[in-house]
């Protein structure tokens, strides 16, 4: 189980950093310094490695999101916690090379899948009710609809971000947070 684990962690590397379809098993079996055929005999295909390197960046990233919420000392604040969520997600999102959603999106449908489903889901689950939380407590505009808010904006950070990759080489991480999310959350609160 151990290998498994240390084989899919260096395909996911190999996959960030190149893309799905360029990388091989070939690729990830040298790099490993181990056989194509022992590579064959723990994934049943290249789909199977990529789909498990998915889930892993996934697993990672939402391990990244939560242990924020675990560790807080301090008195949780919705837009705190959303701004935490951005961050960890355009960090994660700085780290792979523009292709590899491009190519798992293209070649791989199944796993990107799961990477869409994941994104949606910390919008409708996470974010929204923090937004509720908000709401609840006041801090929000009355008129705002943040199901509207979550629908039009930041489930389209992705198709902002995603088909232009040369904003993470002219802007850094905050620049875009603060542009993104911190500017847009200031106009809804009250």
């Amino acid at each position: 189980m151990q290998k498994k684990t240390e084989y899919i962690e260096q395909a996911l590397v190999l996959f960030s950093k190149y893309g799905c379809k360029r990388v091989g098993m070939d690729d990830v079996a040298e790099t490993l310094g181990i056989s194509k055929k022992t590579l064959y005999e723990v994934f049943e295909n290249k789909s199977s490695l990529v789909q498990e390197s998915v889930s892993l960046l996934l697993n990672k990233t939402h391990d990244k999101m939560s242990r924020f919420f675990q560790t807080s000392d301090q008195t949780p604040n919705p837009f705190n916690n959303i701004i935490h969520i951005y961050s960890v997600g355009l960090k994660e999102l700085r780290n792979l090379s523009p292709t590899f959603l491009y190519s798992l999106k293209k070649y791989y449908p199944q796993s990107y899948i799961l990477y869409d489903n994941f994104t949606k889901a910390v919008v409708w689950t996470y974010v929204l009710d923090l937004l509720e939380e908000a709401k609840t407590e006041g801090l929000l505009r009355d008129n705002i609809n943040i199901k509207l808010i979550c629908e039009l904006f930041l489930l389209r950070i992705n198709e902002v971000i995603i088909p232009n990759r040369d904003f993470f080489d002219s802007y850094t991480t905050d620049e875009l947070l603060e542009h993104l999310i911190i500017v847009p959350l200031h106009g809804i609160k009250k």
